[in-house]
């Protein structure tokens, strides 16, 4: 049976001073939405109209897959344990982060993420690292160079599909209501503005009662073994006519979706989407090596961030 996500009430204690003057909470919010408008403007770099559909379909998967029944899988992680999703489900929030070591945002979003978990150890809060098909080589060196304290395991692909990845990093929560609660492609700058309130809600549900049981989950994920195909994800079956330079840059870049083939041979969504780019985007005066470092920037990043 599943549970809805309630929102656990505040325990702040009302104010001494009575009603909040109203022209004073409005100027607070416009500052405060000022505020973070000013620090997206001049933090993130701009992004192309290329980037705003890609920006728009990862939305469009959130949303859709946001109270969706989590897939169960097995998972052997690095501790030599095997990490079951029916087994922790329903006990703690449980966080799903898919990484490669090559790609630069998850090296750069592990510090933070790891932070979160460490400080959140004693309470029901569970991350979980899920590498790309690489070798345990080069994920033991990133472990040890990044001093990664949550479990990893190496996903074979399986994983993926089920969840529907298709860049790096991308994180998935899933409540204690065996339910997928957020879904995120990109490197997360905060995880207490990701995780805290959705840990605090999850808490309110295990403190309830209401949370999904074993048997219930695993008879719901039977019926649902892999997230919804979603429309806006579907690239086509046909390969982009490429001009003969854009044929030179697939034949040269590495694709990013982990494997060792180049992009004109693999058959992965990430170089249909890269081969697309390089068929219907002016790259202007910029060199093969120029564009192929955005191409992987790109969709390293969030398949298009």
């Amino acid at each position: 049976m599943e549970y809805p996500v309630t929102h656990v009430g505040s325990n702040r204690p009302a104010s001494p001073r009575g009603p909040v003057n109203k022209t004073a909470l409005r100027v607070s919010i416009l500052l405060t939405g000022s505020a973070l408008g000013l620090f997206h403007y001049f933090v993130k770099p701009h992004a192309s109209e290329a980037d705003v559909k890609q920006i728009a379909q990862n939305m469009t998967s959130s949303t859709d897959w946001r109270g969706q029944i989590a897939p169960d899988f097995e998972l052997k992680t690095n501790g030599n344990e095997t990490f079951r999703l029916s087994d922790n489900i329903g006990k703690k929030l449980i966080v799903l982060n898919f990484f490669a070591t090559w790609c630069d945002p998850c090296r750069e979003e592990v510090p933070e993420i790891d932070r979160y978990f460490h400080e959140h150890q004693s309470e029901p809060f569970l991350l979980v690292g899920i590498d790309s098909e690489e070798t345990p080589e080069k994920v033991e060196q990133f472990v040890k160079a990044l001093k990664v304290s949550f479990p990893v395991g190496i996903d074979t692909g399986a994983i993926q599909k089920q969840y529907g990845v298709t860049a790096f990093p991308t994180t998935v929560v899933i409540g204690v209501n065996g339910t997928v609660q957020f879904y995120e492609a990109g490197a997360l700058a905060n995880a207490d503005v990701a995780f805290d309130d959705l840990l605090r809600q999850n808490k309110g549900m295990i403190s309830a009662g209401r949370v999904i049981s074993a048997e219930n989950y695993k008879t719901l994920a039977q019926k649902q073994p892999a997230l919804p195909t979603l429309k806006a994800q579907d690239s086509g079956t046909d390969s982009p006519k490429l001009s003969v330079r854009a044929q030179q840059i697939a034949s040269k870049m590495g694709c990013p979706c982990g494997c060792d083939s180049k992009v004109k041979d693999c058959h992965c969504d990430t170089s249909k989407k890269i081969e697309k780019a390089l068929a219907t985007e002016d790259f202007g005066k910029q060199s093969d090596d120029e564009i192929i470092k955005s191409l992987n920037k790109r969709f390293c990043l969030a398949g298009g961030m």
